[in-house]
């Protein structure tokens, strides 16, 4: 059963798990190039093929649109759509005088979710990342006095640090908002507990865990046909993933005779000004699902990801089980991982694009061996990490 389509839209998606002990309540977004839906997709997926079908699935779909409600079901996997007038986020930030004016601008969605908890009583809401939506189910807990632990995907803070002034201070309220003594978090790396209780909290946090994402296992059976000449970046089109230095890649590229082929899968819409600006310079690939992605790494010689910063990082692990060597910012939480198993020389500093691409034409068109790609199925396979995951939640209720 698939339980998150690839859909286009803006729609946003939570879902209710249901276990014989336990009923999670969790929000994410739909998107192909977004590694929250690839995280809870690939936890969902794994609750659904245990050998004990002691799970029921309760999906609450929440988008912009005429107020209505609708209900399906199909086996274990239950539906909710809803919609609603949802207020732009963009500019109910720069109409907001204070985080009570932003709250008081989302009341109808957090409502929305206050229902759901209502109707469907779960034993504890786990929030997927920082951004307003997740602040919404997060308040609706509050107000409705449920269990709730927060997985850190992602950080608001860090996502607008290029906004203007306000805009920036009401997301940095909103972000640190989240703390709180009655919520538990999961980590996705050491790096991203660091930078919250050192940058957002100001302090220390008590009830935690440290959880990397898991890596699919189709992933690991990945045949490589890779090409020396392919780059291949991945990812959303935004300020935190660097986007400045593929704009410089594509010209320096360029400049050296497009040595590359520069193959990038985004969410960037074809009429817009950036990838207009690109026009020639790289390739631009629609985004597929995760199942599909393999294809893709198999054929790169190299894939990038140098993010300015990042709580973890799917892509690159992806394409260093699929055989594809990844080039990976220090300042993301997946270079951990890369410490582990053995790959810290694929830890690269982007800031001087000479050297980077030096460091391409190194490392382009090697293997990664079987043996560093077994460690990471140790380390990461789905089963491993969201029998994790269940052990901490349960041990929060």
């Amino acid at each position: 059963m698939v339980f998150l389509r690839c859909l286009a839209g803006n729609s946003r998606l939570f879902f209710i798990l249901a276990r014989t002990k336990m009923k999670i309540l969790t929000n994410i977004r739909d998107s192909k190039v977004c590694g929250i839906s690839q995280t809870l997709n690939s936890f969902l997926g794994f609750i659904e093929s245990r050998k004990k079908k002691n799970a029921k699935i309760i999906g609450v779909d929440v988008s912009n649109g005429q107020p209505g409600l609708a209900r399906t079901q199909d086996g274990q996997f239950s539906l909710i759509s809803s919609t609603l007038e949802i207020p732009q986020i963009g500019r109910a930030v720069l109409e907001a005088q204070n985080l009570g004016d932003l709250r008081r601008a989302y009341r109808d969605t957090i409502e929305q979710y206050k229902i759901a908890i209502k109707d469907e009583k779960p034993d504890i809401v786990l929030v997927n990342g920082t951004y307003y939506l997740p602040w919404c189910l997060y308040l609706a807990t509050k107000e409705m006095g449920v269990a709730t632990v927060l997985h850190y995907h992602g950080s608001i803070s860090k996502e607008t640090e290029h906004w203007q002034e306000k805009p920036r201070k009401l997301f940095k309220e909103m972000e640190k908002s989240f703390d709180s003594k009655d919520l538990s978090y999961i980590f996705p790396s050491e790096l991203t507990k660091q930078v919250v209780e050192n940058e957002v909290f100001g302090h220390a946090v008590k009830k935690y865990s440290i959880l990397p994402n898991a890596v699919p296992l189709h992933f690991f059976e990945q045949k490589v046909n890779r090409c020396k000449k392919n780059i291949g970046i991945i990812c959303r089109w935004a300020k935190v993933k660097n986007t400045d230095f593929f704009n410089k890649l594509a010209k320096y590229n360029q400049q050296q005779g497009n040595r590359y082929i520069i193959n990038v899968v985004t969410d960037l819409k074809k009429n817009a000004l950036p990838r207009q600006a690109l026009d020639g310079l790289v390739k631009f690939r629609r985004p597929v699902c995760s199942a599909e992605m393999g294809k893709f790494y198999s054929k790169m010689g190299i894939v990038l990801s140098p993010s300015v910063f990042e709580t973890y990082g799917n892509v690159p692990q992806e394409a260093i089980a699929s055989g594809v060597p990844a080039l990976v910012s220090s300042n993301m939480g997946v270079a951990e991982i890369f410490k582990q198993v053995g790959l810290a020389e694929l830890i690269t500093d982007f800031a001087s694009l000479p050297n980077a691409y030096e460091k391409i034409k190194d490392i382009s068109g090697q293997s990664v061996s079987q043996e560093i790609r077994e460690k990471m199925k140790e380390l990461l396979s789905p089963d491993i990490i969201h029998h994790q995951m269940l052990n901490i939640l349960e041990s929060k209720i």
